[in-house]
């Protein structure tokens, strides 16, 4: 195993609080200068803002190691898996595949159009 020099951990953390602190206080200050104006709200302190910014992150994805719902890396294995089994189906089984997956997502792929009635006829 590799070893890591001490004054990496030290420059990683406090290079990830150098960024907290920034990115909170920019928030804070979009904040206040705008929604405050804008909109009439009350400003924030910046433990408000970070509790906002903590708020934000639960709703919009939580704290996962996948990040805001990222693909990951079953995301990968599952498009390389997809893709293999693509190129080894025949020409009928794709078109057999993709009339099955049309059905459940977007409409069969193969539909046939349907004429729409001429207005002006």
């Amino acid at each position: 195993m590799r070893h890591i020099k001490p004054q990496w951990i030290a420059k990683g953390i406090a290079f990830g609080l150098v960024m907290f602190f920034a990115f909170t206080g920019v928030t804070m200050l979009l904040w206040n200068n705008l929604a405050a104006t804008i909109f009439g709200l009350p400003t924030l302190t910046f433990i408000q803002t970070v509790g906002l910014m903590i708020l934000g992150r639960l709703l919009t994805g939580g704290f996962g190691p996948r990040g805001w719902r990222g693909r990951g890396f079953g995301g990968r294995m599952r498009g390389r898996y997809m893709r293999e089994r693509w190129q080894n189906m025949s020409e009928e089984e794709r078109r057999q595949f993709m009339h099955r997956w049309g059905k459940h997502r977007c409409g069969p792929m193969d539909a046939p159009e349907q004429e729409t009635p001429n207005p002006t006829a």
